[in-house]
Formats: structure tokens, sequence, C-alpha cells
């Protein structure tokens, strides 16, 4: 596509910004009804000219006028102002009222946007043809967001009176009175209430541990619970689809996971019947497993973006952090730093929730009762700055497997929020199946029996 060729088609309406410049002239008030209209949304060069001068007088409290107008143009020279008095004139006098400048406005901003579409294809167009040492996965990752950034149209964002914002504040108040709640629920009630219902969009949730502490459990039960009403995708770089799938089954059909990933006799109904159950229920949720080893942030963006684009998405399960690869840095703190900002960036920008999972350093084993802290954070604090929510899972029987008061007990420890309260929940770990349950009774560390303990529900 060359030069001449996008002259000769480019979208325009030399009269619909005539007719702005025009109401303009007429009507200095009429600037608050044009919108998000600026001087490159114009076509033509003298048009853009004439509404820099426009607005820059206007904001300095002057009027602007077919005279004051000129004169400031005219002082600057160059060849706009060959005949620009008589032209002023005459766009002026051609509009009989300001009364639909927000339409002519509304079509130079549409005219410019085509016009945008257009140079858009030619970058990519050129991008094709000259990767220039881009890999093929950065060449249509930058033409995705060349395509998003066009069609992303902004609002006009207006200053709003406190009272006006306290209507949709009170709204908000009531709909989650009313059990309309906008948080997705993680399945969990006390986590829910602690979180204020639940997951947010844009949210970026933490969930740490040391090995064996069940991190991988309870996102994956996290997120099969939030399948039920919204769509999940788990990028897995430890564990294969296969054994997703497994545990999935066996939180689900309510079988072990050592007979569902081993061989189930014959003769088993129950753990048949479980598989059948647990296979329906999987059935009906909206749960994707992505198993790529080593992912790099850029191919996790691009395929949420397509997931998204394709199949909806709310939340994106990540297990675990310190497994991405080409992070920026030479150190590998600033590479999970990257990381940790990457995920929250894409949060934001795909309107999903972000759960990653990541892992621990030792320190916390030095300790009496074994219990982490935030500066346990593997690798790079921006783990803990990045987070709107960090959550540790810790498990006291690990320590003291002998104590049989402690069995299955486990501990869901919130140590950052942005927007709620810190705290802990005490959990039930079922291993064989992979499933956390609400733990009934008071913790071990309270009572000298191993009878308080949630039952599982079928």
């Amino acid at each position: 596509m060359n030069d001449h060729h996008i002259q000769a088609t480019a979208p325009q309406s030399i009269e619909s910004e005539q007719a702005v410049l025009g109401a303009l002239l007429r009507s200095n008030d009429a600037i608050d009804r044009i919108g998000d209209l600026q001087d490159k949304h114009f076509y033509r060069e003298d048009h853009k000219a004439i509404f820099g001068e426009v607005k820059k007088l206007i904001s300095k409290g002057q009027p602007a006028d077919v005279m004051t107008v000129w004169a400031a143009l005219e002082g600057r020279g160059g060849p706009i102002t060959d005949g620009l008095a008589p032209y002023l004139n005459r766009i002026a006098q051609s509009v009989p009222s300001a009364a639909n400048v927000a339409q002519y406005a509304k079509t130079v901003v549409d005219r410019s946007a085509l016009r945008g579409a257009l140079w858009v294809a030619d970058q990519i167009t050129d991008l094709a043809y000259h990767p220039k040492g881009r890999s093929v996965d950065q060449v249509l990752d930058q033409m995705q967001t060349m395509v998003s950034t066009l069609a992303e149209r902004r609002v006009r964002n207006e200053p709003r009176m406190i009272s006006a914002v306290l209507l949709d504040f009170i709204e908000g108040v009531s709909q989650r009175a009313e059990g309309l709640e906008s948080a997705m629920s993680t399945g969990i009630p006390a986590m829910d209430q602690m979180m204020n219902g639940g997951l947010r969009p844009g949210q970026l949730i933490i969930v740490a541990g040391r090995p064996s502490m069940g991190k991988t459990a309870l996102s994956a039960d996290i997120g099969l619970a939030l399948a039920e009403q919204q769509s999940v995708l788990m990028f897995s770089l430890e564990m294969g689809s296969q054994e997703i799938a497994g545990r999935a089954l066996s939180n689900r059909g309510r079988v072990a996971l050592s007979k569902v990933m081993g061989r189930i006799d014959a003769n088993d109904k129950l753990a048949w019947d479980g598989v059948t159950a647990g296979c329906m229920r999987l059935d009906e949720l909206r749960f994707a497993i992505d198993d790529t080893a080593a992912i790099t942030l850029l191919e996790l963006r691009m395929k949420a973006k397509a997931w998204k684009r394709r199949h909806g998405l709310d939340v994106i399960i990540v297990d675990y952090i310190g497994l991405m690869t080409g992070g920026e840095g030479d150190k590998r703190s600033d590479q999970i730093g990257s990381y940790s900002r990457g995920l929250k960036a894409l949060a934001k920008d795909l309107g999903v929730a972000v759960i990653a999972l990541a892992q621990l350093n030792r320190k916390s084993e030095d300790r009496p009762d074994a219990r982490p802290i935030l500066s346990d954070l593997r690798d790079s604090g921006e783990i803990e700055q990045d987070a709107d929510v960090v959550m540790f899972v810790h498990r006291p029987e690990m320590r003291n497997p002998e104590n049989s008061d402690l069995r299955g007990y486990a501990e869901v420890m919130i140590r950052k929020q942005r927007s709620g309260a810190l705290g802990d929940i005490p959990m039930l770990f079922d291993g064989p199946t992979c499933r956390f349950a609400p733990w009934s009774g008071a913790p071990p560390s309270a009572t000298t029996t191993s009878t308080r303990r949630s039952k599982f529900d079928g």
C-alpha cells in the first residue's frame, strides 16, 4: 500500500471538519460538547492548525472568533495563512448554530479511526515483510497489540460529584446484599468472606508455600469451583495435562488419586461409580489446561488473549511462576519480578483474575513453628509488591507427622490483601482426593483430640 493509495482513498469528511470549526467560531461554549476530538483527528493540516488555535485561545479564557484565530495564525506565518481570513469567515457563516457540534465531532473522530485502521494494516504488512530479528510470536503479538489498541475507543471521563459516585456505590452495596455479587466465588465460604466475596477481575493472587504443602491442589480446587460459572484457563508448567485431569477427576469423583492414576479393580463398583460421577461433573465445567513447559510470558499472554477471544476467559491459573522463562534481566530475581509485573498487567488488560503459584525459600523451616511470612517469597520481593492478594498454604503435619491431631489440618494464611482483611483460614486437606474443605471445631493447637475435623460431603 503506497502513500498515493492512502491519500486517494483515506476516509474523511471535510464538511464535518468545517462544521465543527464553524460551530466553535460561532460559539466557544460548544467546546464542552466535542467529546474526545483532538487536533490529530482532522484530515486537513489547516484544520488541525485552526482547531489547535481555537482550543488554545478558549483555554486561556480569550475569545476564539474569526479575527482572533486569524491574527494568531497569521503571526506564525506559513502556507496555511494564504487566504485564511476569508476561509475562516466562510466556514463560520456556513453553520447556522452549534446545536449539532457533537455529531459533527463524532464523525471527524470516526473517520480518523478508519484512517488509523488503514495505517495499522500497512504497518502489519511491513512487519510481516521485515520482522527485523523478531520471532514469529513477537511479530504476531505486536500485530495483535496494534489491532487491540486501535479497537479500544477511549471513553471520556468527566469529574463527578461525590454524591453521584455514591449512588453507584450504594447500588453495589444493594446488589451484594441481594446476592448479586460481581466477585467470583472460590468455593470456600471463609475465603470468600475474607476476600469480600471472592476473586475480582484485574487481581493478581499469589498462592505460595513450601513443596508438598498443597498449593496446586488448593488452586485447582478453587479453579474447578470457579469453572462452574466462569471460564478458567490453567497453565501447568510442572505437571502434564494427564496428571491435572487425573487430579480433577479424583477431586470431583471422590476417588483416591492412587486409584485414578493407577489401576482400578474391575469389581470396585464404588470407585467406578465415582469415576462416572466425576466425568459427568467435569464435563459441565469450563476448565481448560495448557501444559506447555517453560512457557514465556509472551507465549502465555498470546494464548490467553486467543482463548478469551474464542471461548471467553475469567480466571487464569499459573502453576508456577518460578518455571516461566524468558524474563527480563540477568538476575533470577529480576526475571521473576518481570513475570509478576507481566501477570498483573495481563490481569488488568484482559479483565481477568490471575492466580499464580510461587515457591517459598527455606527460611520458614528455621522457625520453631515453620509458619511462612511475606519475606519468605522466593527469588523476588516484587511478587509481594505486584500482588493484590498473597496467601500461604501451610500444613503443620508436614513438620510433625507423628502428631495424629495434625493429620489433615491445613491453614490458608492471607498475609497481604489490598482491599480486605488479613487472617488465617483453618482447612481440612484430604490428600487422597486432592480436596480442601472447611475445618470443623477448634484448630489442633487448641484441642487435644483429632476428631474435630470436617467431613467431606458427597
